[in-house]
């Protein structure tokens, strides 16, 4: 029979660096799963902040784009038919100085004041005759600009008749 020949002093030693060994196994686990943790909390601000850049972009496209008057007449009546809080600004070239707000009066941003906001509910609905000052010529050429609210959300479109 084999006898033991470790002495106690090893015995101790030896459980004393094991000790050590998980200890430090266990920081090492910890830190990478925090490590972890903060990639995932990036990685989902970046995609809230992506999504929030995106959720407005059948909108944005209109910022400093030429669109058609039937285009516009279009876009209007999406936002008549939607529960939308935006306002579509229409300056045609017998409105040219005061245009017509649809859906609601919007107020442009001030020197003083940084932000857009939006005023109560105006016109809400496209007027037919050819004669009213007010008409979208379908074959007209209108350049379109985005105003956003304090919170960058996108409160208004203005279109102005070329």
């Amino acid at each position: 029979m084999k006898t033991n020949n470790i002495t106690d002093a090893t015995k101790v030693l030896i459980l004393v660096a094991t000790i050590i060994v998980v200890c430090v196994l266990c920081a090492v686990g910890f830190k990478m799963t925090n490590e972890g943790r903060s990639a995932v909390n990036a990685s989902t601000n970046n995609l809230n902040n992506m999504t929030s850049q995106y959720q407005d972009i059948d909108k944005a496209i209109y910022d400093g784009a030429m669109v058609q008057g039937s285009e516009v007449d279009n876009f209007i009546k999406r936002v008549l038919g939607g529960d939308e809080y935006l306002s579509v600004v229409v300056k045609t070239k017998a409105n040219h100085d005061v245009g017509v707000a649809y859906k609601y009066d919007f107020n442009e941003v001030s020197a003083s004041n940084s932000s857009a906001s939006l005023g109560a509910t105006n016109k809400n609905s496209l007027p037919t005759a050819k004669g009213n000052k007010d008409y979208i010529n379908p074959n007209a050429q209108f350049s379109g600009k985005v105003y956003k609210d304090a919170n960058d959300v996108i409160i208004c479109i203005e279109f102005v008749q070329l």
